[in-house]
């Protein structure tokens, strides 16, 4: 498997020399999407793709519980590993599916996060259904994506890896089509340090000083969607 591939589907040595890095690189915008997510002591947590794990342990500081799932097997072992002493705590758990099959009851989880991973899903709009299933009702979904589907930089990777971008409209859409409620997407101009904040068909720009960015951050347009079921 070359090094393309790996992203999509970590696997082996090089599969988590990648996860590692991603656990640092994808820091900032993680961080920016998870200052959108009220955490209270008693939430159960799925995150899904969870990758190298680093998300978790942050939710985890929070929450009564989360659940991790990925289908990379690479993916879960570097992520046991980060949660180890969580997971002994019985705070965290692990484990290796896949999101077009997730294998929890119906009415499971007050939050289910995807961070950096809905590139990968295949039939988006099912698995859209799929998480939507296992939300509480009233519970809320968290998408975080490092473009808005226009970016130059992200579209570059494309021609290499096996992926999809989809902007804030295709998002909603998808969503709307599972009739999800209160959909609200968040958009960091890294640029001119503004958050543009869409909702009901409304939309605001408010400051955003996040300074937990890179030089090449500031060009990218990050996004975070939240909706509840």
């Amino acid at each position: 498997m070359g090094f393309f591939d790996n992203m999509r589907k970590p696997q082996g040595k090089l599969g988590n020399i990648q996860l590692k890095s991603m656990n640092k690189e994808h820091t900032p915008v993680s961080l920016w999407g998870l200052k959108h997510l009220n955490i209270n002591s008693d939430d159960i947590i799925l995150d899904v793709g969870c990758g190298g794990g680093i998300n978790i342990k942050r939710m985890a500081k929070n929450a009564k519980k989360v659940y991790g799932i990925d289908y990379s097997e690479e993916s879960v072992k570097l992520s046991k590993e980060v949660n180890k002493k969580l997971i002994n705590e019985g705070k965290v758990e692990i484990m290796n599916s896949n999101v077009k099959n997730l294998p929890f009851e119906d009415d499971t989880f007050d939050i289910v996060t995807a961070f950096e991973t809905v590139y990968f899903w295949p039939d988006i709009e099912k698995c859209f259904g799929e998480v939507k299933r296992v939300l509480k009702p009233g519970g809320i979904f968290l998408i975080g994506t490092e473009t808005n589907g226009s970016n130059n930089f992200m579209r570059f990777w494309k021609h290499f890896i096996d992926m999809e971008m989809y902007d804030d409209n295709e998002i909603t859409s998808f969503l709307r089509n599972n009739d999800y409620d209160q959909i609200t997407v968040y958009l960091r101009d890294g640029k001119n340090k503004k958050e543009i904040i869409k909702s009901n068909d409304s939309e605001k720009i408010v400051d955003d000083n996040y300074n937990n960015v890179s030089i090449s951050d500031r060009f990218l347009q990050w996004m975070t969607v939240t909706a509840r079921k």
